[in-house]
């Protein structure tokens, strides 16, 4: 009698599967499964609207502290203006009638000439005095002349006042860029050089600035006694580094690039703003 052979064992046909699959899992199992998924479902949906709500909130901060910045920045030029042709113009009037009172007195009353003298020198320190200020607060050359012309001036500004040589150089071209980019690279050299004078108790200062296709990238150096950058960036201290701070915010409304290093050696400051080229100055 012949013996049924077995067929090798790597040649046998597995057997079908006895498991149920997901079709046919018990009542209880399935309305679970299917509530379970429906609620990651849910769950990523709420995800993605929040997240689609934060990107929308954080566009809108940018645009209202941008416009923020701009209505100051307005402010700040309809305040220059007054001070130039209000009390400017006042004290220019004041000065000239007492250089003529001083010479009617010259052949008259020896003493009072001097003291037209005084007051005349007086209403002229005063009338430099609101120039100066007039143009700090929003120099009008920044508008008409542009950037490197209006940090040259800076520079000369600072070490007349001080005696703080500031080294500036400006890279790359010249070319007028949005208007917003010019003041914000203006402030943050204003700022810059202002903490200088008060804080690092040094002599001269560095300032570069590049033109680049993109962006313009900004760096302040100084050799002076430095401080704590990590402890005012964080404002563990709110009455000090409000400045700096002012500064880093500033350059990130413009989704721009901040960084400041400072030891015993020195401070070093670094920003570097984007560009919009279809929005150039005229």
């Amino acid at each position: 009698m012949r013996r049924n052979r077995e067929p090798p064992i790597g040649n046998r046909r597995p057997k079908k599967e006895t498991l149920r699959d997901a079709s046919r899992l018990p009542p209880r199992m399935s309305d679970r499964a299917r509530e379970i998924s429906e609620q990651v479902a849910r769950i990523t949906a709420e995800n993605a609207r929040l997240l689609e709500r934060l990107v929308e909130t954080e566009k809108r901060f940018h645009r209202i502290s941008r416009g923020v910045l701009r209505l100051q920045e307005e402010e700040r030029g309809r305040i220059s203006r007054e001070l130039h042709d209000g009390i400017g113009q006042s004290l220019t009037a004041l000065k000239i009638q007492l250089q003529l009172l001083e010479q009617e007195a010259r052949e008259q009353d020896a003493a009072l000439v001097s003291r037209l003298a005084a007051a005349r020198e007086l209403a002229e320190a005063s009338l430099a005095e609101v120039r100066e200020m007039a143009r700090l607060l929003r120099p009008q050359m920044l508008d008409d002349l542009g950037l490197a012309p209006t940090l040259r001036w800076l520079a000369r500004t600072v070490e007349e006042r001080t005696g703080v040589a500031v080294a500036l150089e400006c890279r790359g071209s010249e070319e007028r860029v949005e208007p917003e980019a010019e003041t914000l690279v203006f402030r943050l050299v204003q700022e810059a050089l202002n903490n200088i004078v008060k804080h690092a108790r040094v002599a001269s200062a560095r300032v570069i600035v590049e033109m680049r296709p993109r962006s313009i990238l900004l760096t302040v150096e100084d050799r002076g006694s430095g401080f704590d950058a990590a402890a005012v960036l964080a404002g563990s201290d709110e009455e000090r580094g409000f400045g700096v701070r002012a500064m880093r915010d500033r350059v990130q409304f413009f989704r721009g690039r901040f960084r400041l290093d400072s030891s015993p050696d020195g401070t070093f400051l670094e920003a570097e703003i984007p560009l919009e080229r279809g929005q150039s100055a005229p």
